[in-house]
């Protein structure tokens, strides 16, 4: 067999080797899951069968920006240092705070009694695809690409308050399976930093390629400064103490565009009020 087709096979096998036992959970994972939502899932990539990505390169891509993104939520997950408790319900429902320069970092941490239910909260925050859903929606936007049922770049339509003209502007989710006791969910809200004007000729492959990553190897409070934008997402542990344990990070940068922020902060706390509501009825 000619080498190249050999280098490109064991790299398929590799990507597909990763996104099955590393990054993406597995459709087993879903089991307990409601009829519905296992129904929906596993038309997914029926649905959107033209988005559906066929380069294995643009492909990593992604998955190197997931995989960033997922370094940077767990390590803010850690602890509270330095956070200010803003509001409180109760010991289960804690919201803290905490500025890094021009960060505005939001902490939500919430238990939810019953280990049982882990899957199902997973679910009831993955769902960018419930169609049925009439409530306030975790994660936002039009596909835009498919990588995988756990890996998509949505589309989104911000209009900017000094222009008449939308922008369009491109956002990474994931639902990424780091143990069998935690999910991490990356949220569509970091606008991909590409370089140049987006249209729609511009060629999404080169907007993966050339977006800026978040640097892993320094300290927390660092890359957030040097990413310069926001970044949002969930942390969901099954605690050995029959609880499910849901951390929401939200870090909002501030660029000096003061309605942006406003509303950044605003639908922070809508997720806030959400995410306490889910916890409460789910």
């Amino acid at each position: 067999m000619n080498k190249r087709y050999v280098k490109i096979a064991l790299t398929l096998l590799s990507l597909a080797g990763y996104m099955q036992n590393v990054a993406f959970a597995s459709e087993t994972a879903s089991n307990s899951a409601k009829n519905s939502t296992s129904l929906r899932q596993k038309t997914v990539y029926q649905e959107y069968k033209d988005k559906e990505c066929k380069d294995m390169y643009e492909t990593f891509a992604a998955i190197d920006h997931a995989k960033e993104a997922l370094a940077l939520l767990l390590k803010l997950a850690e602890n509270t240092d330095g956070y200010s408790v803003n509001s409180t319900e109760n010991e289960n429902k804690i919201i803290y705070s905490k500025k890094i320069g021009n960060i505005d970092i939001g902490r939500l941490h919430v238990t939810i009694p019953s280990a049982s239910k882990y899957y199902d909260i997973v679910m009831n925050l993955w769902d960018y695809n419930d169609k049925q859903k009439s409530s306030f929606k975790f994660i936002n936007g039009n596909v835009a690409r498919l990588y995988s049922k756990y890996l998509i770049l949505f589309e989104k339509l911000n209009i900017d308050g000094k222009h008449i003209n939308s922008q369009k502007k491109y956002a990474l989710g994931a639902r990424i399976k780091q143990t069998d006791d935690t999910f991490v969910i990356v949220c569509p809200t970091r606008t991909l930093n590409y370089i140049g004007e987006i249209d729609q000729e511009t060629d999404l492959k080169e907007i993966i390629k050339n977006t800026k990553s978040i640097e892993t190897g320094i300290n927390t409070e660092e890359a957030l400064i040097k990413l310069g934008a926001n970044i949002a997402g969930f942390v969901v542990k099954r605690g050995d103490d029959d609880q499910v344990h849901v951390t929401y990070i939200n870090a909002i940068y501030d660029g000096g565009n003061s309605t942006e922020f406003a509303t950044d902060k605003r639908e922070r706390c809508l997720v806030y009020t959400n995410i306490i509501s889910l916890a409460q009825h789910i």
